[in-house]
């Protein structure tokens, strides 16, 4: 017997340069929901194995190993859904990666920034905190969804 979800097709999160913080937490569980093993390569990453003589180079397919084609696949899986959950712009960043962790990398570098932008981004999330008070003409509930709000932001923060 079905269930009700059993052939729901669901959307990635689409990044489009504004919303990286919950992207990417959404796009962890997502690609861990299709395949954890898919998601171990955006963290191991992937590289074909490379030829054992002296032609410098990967090694034809056939004559990768069963292991190393099984990570090829679950690289190829996790890639695809970081191109289809991208907009045009951001696909453009990555169009020529083949793994992976290294399409991953380069979007986290270009909307996360460097260290010090994030060191910056956090000294100004921790300011909020500290200035935050309620509103006399706020209610409880509004207080609590705007301090909600500034927590998530911090917790997708990089």
């Amino acid at each position: 017997m079905d269930t009700p979800y059993t052939n729901v097709a669901i959307r990635p999160p689409i990044l489009d340069g504004t919303n990286y913080g919950p992207w990417k937490l959404k796009m962890s569980i997502y690609i861990q929901s299709i395949d954890s093993r898919a998601w171990q390569r955006v963290f191991d990453g992937w590289s074909p194995p490379m030829r054992d003589d002296d032609i410098p180079g990967p090694k034809p397919k056939a004559q990768w190993t069963d292991y190393k084609i099984t990570l090829s696949n679950y690289n190829a899986k996790a890639i695809n859904v970081i191109f289809i959950s991208v907009d045009k712009n951001m696909f453009n960043l990555i169009a020529t990666c083949t793994c992976a962790r290294d399409a991953w990398e380069k979007l986290q570098t270009h909307c996360e920034g460097s260290i010090s932008v994030k060191k910056t981004r956090m000294r100004l999330l921790t300011s909020k905190f500290e200035k935050l008070r309620m509103k006399e003409s706020e209610t409880i509930k509004e207080y609590n969804t705007r301090f909600k709000s500034l927590a998530n932001e911090a917790c997708s923060s990089p």
